[in-house]
């Protein structure tokens, strides 16, 4: 007689396993379900920050505690030396990791990860050639598995960070090496936001720090022409930058007689802004003790030597005028000579001579001077280098003919002379940048009174 079984009423042991594997599969599923919320709602936290310091911190408080891990650490790559260099870590022995320690490029697992852009899972450090176990054997710390992943802006990593060792003694998974990336994508933007602010409030702290220089240097120079019996007066200081390193100023020196200064420092910028500061006051000083111009610009010249740093130096011309009389005297420390232009005698003269080297060069050094009798109607024109190197749209300089050109368009009176070579300028160059410091000093005599 046969048997038959009713299948219903057996045991279904393999429906009952694959029961029990679909719902650890669920659970997997809503954990990693979870997992993925929790990153959404912590690159919220990642981003809520515009200080660097405070970015830092929280990726790594988010990272250690999404993945719960016993230590993290972050590190970012030094532009200028394309390193690592460790930022922050936290963890049972973050405080012996010191900040600002490099890794080069390729060198250990952050090193290698650096290199190829790719996340590194390692489940047992100490099997995996390229971890470095120095750390551990100097704080007593066991690693035991590591993640690791890099921080990316398109194809350009910005840093590295990695997990160590899971706190229930597990090893970090394909999942957690997702969660991670997917951390570290929205952690890479929230550093460079924190960068490029850092960077914005840098630039404007310069701009006002530059304004602020500006006005400071604009304080060194004359706030109104001086008042000289058969003379008049006027000048134009236009810097390339902020502030520069030209200069002029006029110094009364007693009743009959006015010195007139012009000079370029070597190099733009703050440093020549302050070296023109401190030598500009130093000049006034000593040209009210020392009425020879010879021996005042022996004298600064040592002065200048004795405080010269960075290899600066500074071209000078000084020039003395006495009240009523057309004679001048000056002495020229390596600067451009001074012109004269006399409209009414057609008359356009270069004034060479009368000198020596630049100021702080060379210590103990002669200068010369040299006198002058101005005829009436004469004006003089001292001036710096970036009137004559001024350059148009085809690179050729204004120089001296066209300097000659402009003065011989006019009058020799010193506002209308001006006024002439301003606009030849503008015209000149158009829309080109300007590459150096302008500074021009007009001094017109009309004879005595």
């Amino acid at each position: 007689m046969k048997i038959e079984h009713n299948r219903h009423d057996e045991p279904d042991y393999g429906c009952e396993a694959g029961f029990a594997g679909g719902c650890e599969a669920v659970e997997r599923m809503r954990a990693r379900l979870g997992s993925l919320k929790e990153c959404f709602r912590i690159s919220g936290l990642i981003n809520s920050s515009l200080q660097l310091d405070q970015v830092l911190e929280n990726i790594m408080t988010t990272s250690r505690s999404i993945l719960k891990a016993e230590a993290c650490s972050l590190m970012l790559v030094d532009e200028k030396s394309g390193e690592l260099v460790f930022e922050v870590a936290q963890g049972p022995v973050a405080h012996k990791l010191e900040r600002g320690m490099r890794i080069g490029r390729g060198q250990g697992i952050a090193g290698s990860v650096l290199e190829s852009g790719e996340p590194l899972l390692i489940p047992d450090a100490y099997l995996d050639s390229r971890f470095n176990p120095d750390f551990d054997r100097m704080t007593g710390y066991l690693t035991r598995c590591i993640l690791c992943v890099p921080l990316k802006i398109k194809d350009r990593v910005i840093g590295v960070s990695q997990v160590i060792n899971k706190l229930d003694g597990s090893i970090f998974t394909g999942e957690d090496r997702e969660t991670l990336s997917l951390m570290c994508a929205n952690a890479a933007v929230a550093v460079e936001n924190a960068r490029l602010h850092e960077k914005i409030l840098r630039n404007r702290q310069i701009e006002q720090d530059l304004a602020f220089a500006k006005s400071v240097q604009s304080s060194f120079l004359p706030s109104a022409m001086p008042d000289l019996d058969g003379f008049r007066f006027s000048a134009r200081y236009q810097p390339a930058r902020e502030i520069g390193g030209d200069f002029y100023d006029f110094i009364p020196l007693d009743e009959d007689r006015l010195g007139i200064l012009i000079g370029d420092v070597s190099g733009k910028g703050v440093p020549a802004a302050l070296f023109m500061a401190r030598f500009t006051t130093d000049f006034q000083l000593l040209a009210l003790r020392e009425k020879d111009p010879e021996r005042l610009m022996r004298r600064i010249n040592d002065r200048v030597c004795e405080r010269s740093c960075r290899g600066m130096f500074v071209t000078v011309l000084y020039m003395v005028l006495s009240r009523n009389s057309g004679e001048a005297f000056y002495v020229n420390a390596g600067h451009l000579p001074p012109v004269v232009w006399n409209s009414a005698g057609q008359k356009f003269d270069i004034l060479s001579g009368g000198g020596g080297p630049p100021l702080g060069i060379v210590p103990d050094q002669h200068y010369a001077s040299e006198s002058m009798s101005l005829a009436p109607g004469s004006c003089v024109l001292l001036y710096t280098d970036g009137l004559m190197e001024a350059k148009n749209g085809c690179g050729d300089f204004l120089g001296l003919e066209g300097m000659e050109s402009c003065l011989r368009a006019g009058s020799s009176e010193a506002e209308a002379s001006l006024s002439r070579i301003s606009a030849r300028l503008s015209q000149f160059v158009g829309g080109c940048p300007q590459s150096d410091d302008i500074t021009l000093v007009l001094v017109e005599y009309g004879g005595r009174g």
